[in-house]
């Protein structure tokens, strides 16, 4: 807690976690709202699959365009002016699609903006982290950026289906979309700059603990690559296709799990909110505990790759289960099992890509893995809320992305 009060550079992953809190409930809300449109436009089981996959779909391969096409652009900048740029576009398209919500179409475009706008959001950050904390605390530092996603789960509920369930779901549209302009805009204005030298406030003492640490890494890898040297550096593409991996299983569950409680469990809408309370719970203590033992112990690969199997497995075993309570339990240890890949995901990479290349790559990565996870997830366990079937998937895709983990860890030992 001291260090996080007082060290400069801890303020700045706060900072990072509230713009993503923000950026992911704002790209959440579209799955809460799904029952409550399918009621008010009349929609089939089958139309609310199709529909639902697409407004899903659509955002997440405009993500992941947007990652590999404009972060390069973005870089030019610096992560503090493109970070006020995408937050005022990310808010506009998320008012404006209950603006148009009656024309699909038209909906189906503001959600590909919007992904166009939070694309470069990810990767931006990840650049500055890597700037600003040595190798050793890596881990910890992108967790509390990454706690950003699981609070957003933990806490959409509670907060979108009450205001959705009273005022309608337009109406959590439009007050995601002036958070995002009154709290995440004034703290990315105030508190973030690109490297620790621009600070003005930073301490000889701190700034020497973060040069010494990241200078010596900077030594250790190679630069001047281009960038197809530096796509094949050891490690990459290995992580890249974890990567993919993790996508596919969190964007597909998060994306049907509300739909999921009350189509197939029968739950109505106002008591989904509980439900998902506990997994998202678990989800922040397994950030922190896998955190720690990654920093600690230098075996994130290791970790990522067991917990993916175990959590795959987990996750199969519940969509057996006719308890309710009995899939909540098994649900949530799942959960704080796969979120072992978001505690240490993002040190793995900048650990792999050395700093020159880094936006470039780390657009890249983001991109291509939110593309195929993204844009197949949802599709893949779609049947899971039109069947109650499919979650052989979910258990053959965590199987894969363990293995390539621990693989990766034989390459890297890291």
């Amino acid at each position: 807690m001291t260090i996080l009060l007082f060290n400069k550079r801890w303020h700045l992953s706060l900072v990072f976690m509230v713009t993503l809190f923000v950026a992911f409930i704002d790209r959440l809300n579209i799955t809460y709202a799904l029952p409550l449109m399918a009621d008010e436009y009349g929609w089939t089981a089958e139309q609310l699959q199709d529909y639902g996959s697409q407004l899903l779909g659509l955002f997440y391969v405009a993500y992941g365009l947007s990652n590999i096409f404009l972060t390069p652009f973005a870089a030019r900048f610096g992560t503090r002016t493109s970070l006020m740029v995408i937050i005022c576009l990310w808010a506009f398209f998320t008012a404006l699609g209950a603006f148009v919500s009656q024309f699909l179409m038209l909906l189906l475009a503001t959600r590909i903006l919007l992904g166009l706008a939070e694309g470069v959001h990810v990767p931006m950050m990840m650049t500055t982290t890597k700037a600003w904390f040595p190798p050793h605390e890596r881990s910890r530092a992108n967790s509390i950026v990454a706690a950003g996603i699981f609070l957003a789960l933990l806490l959409s509920p509670l907060v979108l289906v009450p205001l959705m369930s009273h005022f309608g779901w337009r109406a959590g549209f439009h007050v995601l979309a002036l958070i995002g302009l009154l709290i995440s805009l004034p703290l990315v204005y105030f508190f973030v700059y690109n490297r620790p030298a621009e600070h003005p406030t930073l301490s000889a003492q701190e700034l020497s603990d973060i040069t010494e640490g990241t200078s010596q890494e900077e030594t250790q890898q190679e630069s001047g690559l281009s960038l197809r040297q530096a796509i094949r550096i050891p490690g990459y593409l290995w992580l890249l296709a974890v990567g993919a991996c993790n996508g596919m299983i969190g964007v597909g569950l998060s994306s049907w799990i509300p739909t999921y409680f009350t189509r197939v469990r029968g739950i109505p809408f106002e008591d989904v909110a509980w439900l998902v309370v506990g997994p998202n719970a678990f989800s922040l203590l397994g950030l922190a505990l896998w955190a720690y033992l990654g920093d600690r112990f230098n075996v994130r690969g290791l970790i990522i790759g067991l917990c993916a199997i175990l959590g795959g497995l987990t996750v199969f075993i519940a969509m057996q289960v006719a308890s309710l309570a009995v899939f909540v339990g098994l649900f949530s240890l799942a959960v704080f099992l796969l979120c072992s890949f978001q505690a240490t995901e993002f040190a793995l990479l900048q650990r792999i890509v050395p700093h020159d290349k880094f936006a470039h790559l780390a657009g890249l990565y983001n991109g291509l893995s939110i593309v195929i996870g993204g844009g197949l997830g949802p599709a893949l366990l779609a049947p899971i809320i039109s069947t109650g079937e499919g979650t052989w998937a979910i258990l053959l895709i965590a199987s894969v992305g363990g293995l390539l983990s621990l693989n990766l860890y034989r390459i890297l030992r890291y």
